[in-house]
């Protein structure tokens, strides 16, 4: 009974999670992505932790290796949606969102059919000896469905598992790239007060717990068995990094964190479509008990007049949250001059998020952080254009080279590949930003030519 609370001590820091998450997140990004993902992971931690007590009943015990089949193969899935979520790259379609259904699914319709086929009494004798001698047991199996079974639970599972590790591998190692995450920021984070991407420090912890549950999976039991030590580190080791995964998953409102940022925990509960009315919230709060003299040196910093000796008087309580809002819009305004649109530049030039055919002022205001009415001043302001002329002039840009590079390409084919929603749409767009028709522009790069 001990041995079983302490190897299930990850399923408890899963169950621990879900419930803080309740409170703390559930207004973030990622709220439904984490959920998801801790859901299918306390599922098979679970049925890890029945499978590995030696006193838990034979019928638990093949109950827990087939709902592994479901858990296991949809983690690495999972966290690919989970981390498109936490770094806001959208809400378009990807091929994980399918197949943390369709591996899991079938691989359990597999095994149950071979279940049935091999005879409840038959698999729970074959497992009495798996657990004590792994893969050795395979040529003693002469049932052709017993052997099905153990070929789909125990060598085809084992191989999606590793296959899904090496994806999930070189998934991580690209992300890290486009973020510019390493080891040097982690060291300033902990030790230099420096800030560090937050989706850097989830895969800090998220990958490690992912390589232990793996390599669990892939080692025999027997030998767990003969080595107590490795053993009983494993469920340590994975309940720290679970813990540290949770943890900063409560930061993804933000793209970057400090130490002292991860104090106020609370504090990032929101997304980008509700940060404004959270943000304004929190301030008329934090104005409510403010000093003074913190008033004072927040007006001198903001450079607005917030009318602190009226606002600080009882007769005045009506006007804080117009207070509030005034604070609010004037740090607004400093986040759009010094990072919105340098993220609003890496969002058209990166991601290209122009080439998206129904493209919105809320869709980039989801995912610069802010609302639509910053995101049309940012434009306005930066080049003197509308939003709906920035981007048409931007996927005509575009246009322009995908002409040039695909010289037999169809006018249906350039409307599609450059955000437009029909060809004549296109055309009508083109001929506004260039003063021709996209016909008459190519004669006339010929002719350049």
């Amino acid at each position: 009974m001990i041995r079983f609370l302490f190897i299930a001590l990850p399923f408890y820091a899963c169950l621990f999670s879900l419930l803080v998450h309740i409170k703390l997140a559930a207004r973030t990004n990622t709220y439904k992505a984490i959920y998801m993902l801790t859901v299918a992971l306390a599922g098979f931690l679970f049925t890890g932790c029945c499978y590995d007590d030696p006193h838990a009943p034979l019928s638990l015990v093949v109950i827990a290796g087939l709902s592994s089949m479901i858990t296991a193969p949809s983690l690495v899935p999972l966290m690919i949606m989970y981390y498109r979520r936490a770094r806001r790259i959208g809400r378009e379609q990807h091929p994980a969102g399918q197949l943390w259904v369709l591996i899991p699914s079938l691989l359990f319709t597999a095994a149950l059919v071979a279940y049935i086929v091999a005879g409840a009494k038959n698999v729970e004798a074959m497992y009495l000896v798996v657990h004590s001698q792994g893969l050795k047991v395979i040529p003693t199996i002469g049932d052709n469905a017993l052997r099905l079974y153990f070929f789909i639970t125990e060598i085809l599972f084992r191989v999606v598992l590793t296959i899904e590790a090496i994806w999930f591998a070189v998934y991580v190692i690209q992300m890290a790239v486009k973020e510019q995450f390493s080891l040097g920021n982690v060291w300033r984070y902990y030790f230099k007060g420096g800030s560090v991407k937050t989706v850097g420090m989830i895969t800090l912890f998220a990958l490690p717990a992912y390589l232990l549950i793996i390599t669990k999976l892939l080692t025999e039991q027997s030998f767990l068995d003969s080595h107590p030590v490795i053993d009983f580190a494993f469920p340590i080791l994975l309940t720290f990094f679970i813990v540290g995964f949770s943890f900063f998953d409560f930061f993804t409102a933000k793209r970057s964190i400090t130490r002292s940022e991860t104090l106020n925990v609370m504090r990032y509960n929101y997304s980008q479509r509700t940060k404004a009315q959270v943000v304004e919230q929190m301030l008329d709060s934090l104005l409510d008990d403010a000093e003074e003299d913190a008033l004072r040196r927040l007006q001198e910093r903001l450079s607005e007049d917030l009318h602190i000796d009226e606002f600080r008087s009882d007769a005045a309580f009506a006007e804080r949250p117009a207070v509030a809002e005034k604070v609010f819009t004037a740090m607004s305004d400093s986040w759009s001059e010094n990072q919105l649109l340098t993220h609003f530049q890496e969002l058209m030039r990166d991601q290209m998020l122009f080439l998206q055919p129904k493209l919105t002022l809320d869709d980039v205001a989801d995912k610069l952080g802010t609302n639509k009415f910053y995101v049309s001043k940012l434009v306005n302001n930066a080049y003197n254009l509308g939003f709906p002329e920035l981007i048409n002039i931007l996927r005509v840009d575009y246009a322009e080279q995908y002409i040039l590079n695909h010289r037999d390409a169809k006018q249906e084919e350039i409307a599609r590949e450059c955000g437009f929603l029909s060809a004549s749409s296109f055309n009508t767009t083109f001929k506004k930003v260039t003063g021709m028709t996209p016909k008459v522009w190519i004669a006339s790069q010929k002719h350049n030519a």
